[in-house]
């Protein structure tokens, strides 16, 4: 009966928390917060299946078991930690206008509570990376004034990452007044809650410990099970065709020199909040347009600089590619290539404009997604013509580092009258010189710009060696056939190595392309690192990258005791680099954004992406199992069932680690660690999930293997919600990531 009940509150839990993320979508925050995770029916439920699991362990003497009996107080303690926080914490807002005194702030419930000490803000400011306007860090210096005039005034810096603590009131910082005088601090005080929490953390992390080093565990025997020496065959029917298309090249095309148009690429310039090569710029110009980094034989330095100085026939050429035939017609186009100049009528006006600014409201049958990814190809080409992608002259005025285009009619008057001229003619002498064909006399010009933007700010300009970087990176990840290549590969090998008869020799060229995936998946990571200045885990093409990286590191080091590893992973690093291309505009190099800036970010998302990629294993492994089932393989299943269940253990606590990692992060960062965002809520959903199997001696339904591994293969939907549908159906303050 205990049991029963512990099934039904805990499928409960998981119900609730799954419709809550949904009625946020439609309600709001502040409508789920209070009628459901807020709510008195929501906190008694988890109060009474946390007394009935108690009972349980109690009843089936868990205290036996020291590991396993940590490992589940743990839980314990941080759910009353979290009531206590929900009963005990104080939580509000105050304003902050520059040397103006404040007393009192205004509670989340609406009532006005008052400090123990004055606030006054002295200063407030906005840090950005050098020689760029991207934010690094927002910072406000705050005195605190205690009331007591026998106790002296101190100063406490509230920035991103960076909580002011004050006699246990936490200040974050909210937002900030657009005149920059002015600042929003969140406020929290929560003195027990955070303390029994965290020592919930500590708990839980020597549980796992524990369990890991424990030699009287389900791991162990789990080990020992898939360590047979039984051979695995598997057969996956999949296999995937590119086809590519190709315009047609016109042999009168004026096109710039392709050592002219190299050394352009090599300059840099001011794109997406920082500095880089102008080769970047290029590379995403013609990626957007096109689909590919080249067209007609030309490299993307070559199609950008050519279109900059001989821009009329280049305006018609077809190479913006238009998959929708609806949006084909009204361009009147005959295929999925267009130019320029088929996007405006005889008046020069855009053809697409009327259907845009009714494509909101209207009930046509035009795709608005494709019609919308159109548009911004058309205004990509515009923002090029506005000169928005060739900021190349910088200028510093004491701290600020400002950006111009060439030809700037409307500079500062503090610039030098020879620096303004400079701006204003070095692009047109560079058009000159090459449209006449001086090659030395262009060769020139370029290292005069150089020159000048060493002089402006050379110290914060990227090394010469990091410009290359950039460059080759860009040429790399440029290119779609290695995806493709190395998903049709590791289908084809994974069929041959686990059904053909020389096993060793197919295991062996398995083997050898992991590790060539391996160096392709690392170099793309490391030139990733080194060119951004920071761990690459900080988007989704990043993510994914990482994740085919630890399925790539999992297969090497375990192909040795588990040969069907090789067979497998290669196919999910794969998979995982198909999406990670298909990320868009993620695989551009950004700044990481101010919250972004802490080091328990990087831990958090390897931890969590981790875990990922043994549950995408996992898949493979059941889908292996179910072949293994049709075959009446039962010996070969069993290992199969015993590598699948020995891979939950450091999934599932991988998982763990890496939820918790994110609610320190975010008590660090604003103050509260756990906020129900849906990217939280789905993640807790995603471990409870996966959690379930782990008791299988309890639960005997999953004593079956193929009741098993139909579970493992279910269970991957609350993975995929939570890493792409939150994303781009729930949204919430995650959907960055």
């Amino acid at each position: 009966m205990t049991k029963k009940l512990i099934y039904a509150l805990y499928t409960l839990a998981i119900v609730c928390i799954g419709f809550a993320t949904i009625l946020e979508k439609s309600h709001g925050t502040k409508f789920v917060g209070e009628h459901i995770y807020g709510a008195w029916w929501f906190i008694a439920l988890w109060a009474i299946l946390t007394v009935v699991a108690c009972a349980y362990m109690i009843q089936q003497h868990l205290y036996r078991r020291v590991a396993v009996m940590l490992l589940h107080l743990s839980f314990v303690v941080i759910l009353v930690g979290a009531l206590t926080t929900h009963l005990t914490a104080i939580r509000g807002t105050v304003e902050l206008r520059k040397d103006i005194p404040i007393t009192a702030f205004i509670c989340n419930d609406g009532d006005i509570q008052a400090f123990p000490f004055s606030l006054t803000l002295k200063e407030f400011r906005i840090v950005n990376y050098p020689g760029t306007d991207a934010p690094l860090d927002y910072q406000c210096a705050i005195n605190i004034s205690p009331k007591s005039s026998v106790e002296s005034t101190s100063e406490v810096l509230v920035s991103m990452n960076n909580i002011g603590n004050i006699d246990g009131y936490r200040l974050f910082l909210s937002n900030y007044d657009t005149d920059g005088q002015g600042v929003l601090l969140g406020i929290s005080r929560d003195i027990y809650g955070i303390a029994i929490t965290y020592m919930g953390y500590i708990m839980l992390l020597g549980g796992i410990i524990a369990t890991l080093l424990s030699r009287k565990t389900q791991m162990r025997m789990l080990y020992r099970k898939a360590m047979k020496p039984i051979a695995v065959s598997i057969l996956l029917p999949f296999i995937l065709m590119l086809v590519s298309v190709n315009a047609s090249a016109n042999d009168v095309l004026p096109v710039v020199d392709k050592d002219i148009a190299h050394r352009m690429g090599t300059i840099n310039v001011l794109y997406n909040n920082r500095i880089c090569p102008l080769n970047t710029v290029a590379t995403d110009f013609v990626m957007k347009l096109s689909g590919n980094a080249s067209w007609q034989g030309y490299s993307a330095d070559e199609i950008f600089v050519s279109w900059m100085i001989f821009y009329s026939p280049w305006e018609q050429q077809k190479l913006i590619r238009v998959k929708n035939h609806d949006i084909q017609q009204l361009l009147g186009i005959d295929g999925q290539w267009a130019s320029y100049s088929d996007f405006l009528n005889e008046y020069h006006e855009y053809k697409l404009k009327d259907v845009i600014e009714k494509s909101s409201t209207s009930d046509e049958s035009i795709n608005r997604k494709a019609l919308m990814d159109t548009d911004e190809k058309f205004h990509v080409i515009e923002m090029f013509y506005h000169g928005e992608f060739i900021k190349m002259f910088p200028y510093c005025s004491g701290d600020t580092v400002n950006w111009y285009m060439p030809g700037g009619q409307s500079l500062p008057r503090e610039i030098p009258v020879k620096e303004q001229f400079f701006i204003k003619q070095a692009m047109d002498y560079l058009t000159k010189s090459i449209v006449t064909g001086q090659r030395d006399r262009t060769f020139e010009i370029i290292a005069k710009i150089k020159l000048f933007q060493r002089d402006m700010i050379g110290q914060i300009l990227p090394g010469e060696g990091k410009t290359k970087a950039e460059i080759y990176y860009n040429t790399i990840r440029s290119k779609k056939w290695p995806v493709f290549l190395s998903l049709t590969l590791s289908l084809l090998l994974c069929v041959m190595m686990l059904t053909a008869v020389q096993i060793k020799r197919i295991r062996a060229i398995s083997l050898l392309f992991v590790i060539l995936l391996t160096s392709y998946v690392t170099l793309m990571l490391g030139l990733r690192w080194w060119i951004s200045g920071h761990l690459p885990v900080s988007n989704g093409h990043e993510t994914m990258l990482f994740m085919a990286w630890v399925v790539l590191l999992l297969t090497i080091v375990l192909h040795k005791k588990f040969p069907i590893m090789v067979g497998f992973g290669p196919l999910v690093c794969s998979f995982c680099l198909l999406v990670a291309m298909l990320a868009g505009s993620n695989s551009q190099i950004t700044p990481l954004m101010p919250v972004l800036q802490s080091p328990l970010l990087s831990v958090h998302v390897m931890t969590v992406m981790c875990a990922y990629a043994l549950f995408a294993l996992q898949v493979l492994l059941g889908i292996h199992a179910f072949l293994l089932i049709k075959k009446k393989k039962d010996a070969e299943l069993e290992k199969t069932t015993a590598l699948s269940q020995f891979l939950l253990y450091p999934a599932v606590f991988l998982l763990t680690i890496g939820i918790f990692l994110g609610a320190v992060w975010a008590n660090v960062s604003w103050g509260n660690y756990w906020s129900w965002d849906p990217k939280e809520s789905w993640a807790l959903i995603t471990l409870m999930v996966y959690a379930i199997p782990l008791h299988k001696t309890s639960i005997k339904v999953f004593s079956k293997p193929f009741n098993y591994h139909l579970y493992m293969v279910i269970a991957f939907m609350a993975v995929i919600i939570t890493y792409f549908g939150v994303n781009y159906l729930l949204g919430g303050m995650h959907s960055y990531a």
